[in-house]
């Protein structure tokens, strides 16, 4: 994986951290990090910038910024490297979340390409022995729910018994589950 690090403190006192090999993760309401540096809110991600002094007044883009030194790099991106994410938090899991949340979705986009509002609708339509108009459609959206989750449950059991350093990208898990289609001669809603 070719992942920026980033550690990104606001003004409100939260804290983002993103290690090399992607995994993130974020504290709240935490005291701010001692890098050996002065600053109130540090931006080390797409733009590399402090700010010494919050000013609640304006927004970020309107505050007096300040570029980080080399120095002050070296130093941010060696409190990453020590950083240790909370317990609980692994890259699998949040590979398995991303593909989770991408999978619901997918399921929804295919709900609405067959004209239904949401899944309990779906489950009305095309539950058996259903003469509801739209039922060849909503056993299709059905169809294609079962067929993405069989995928992603075997995805996420292949994610889970694999080293964190072994992982793929999470678009490579991504290509095995197929995207929503519409079929030409079932028109939408």
């Amino acid at each position: 994986m070719n992942v920026k690090n980033a550690l990104i403190f606001t003004e409100n006192n939260s804290l983002f951290v993103r290690k090399p090999n992607g995994l993130e993760y974020e504290f709240q309401n935490v005291d701010k990090p001692e890098l050996g540096f002065e600053y109130e809110v540090l931006v080390y991600d797409d733009i590399e910038v402090k700010i010494m002094k919050w000013n609640r007044e304006v927004n970020f883009d309107m505050q007096e910024k300040t570029e980080l030194s080399d120095a002050e790099k070296e130093m941010v991106e060696q409190y990453i490297e020590n950083s240790e994410p909370p317990m609980g938090t692994s890259l699998n899991n949040q590979i398995m979340e991303r593909i989770n949340d991408q999978v619901t979705d997918m399921l929804r986009e295919t709900i609405d390409i067959h004209g239904f509002t949401d899944l309990a609708e779906v489950t009305f339509a095309g539950r058996e022995g259903s003469n509801h108009p739209s039922r060849s459609n909503a056993r299709r959206v059905m169809e294609y729910g079962d067929a993405v989750y069989n995928i992603f449950d075997q995805i996420c059991a292949e994610i889970k018994a694999t080293r964190e350093d072994s992982l793929k990208e999470f678009e490579e898990y991504m290509q095995h589950i197929p995207n929503p289609t519409k079929l030409p001669d079932h028109p939408q809603g």
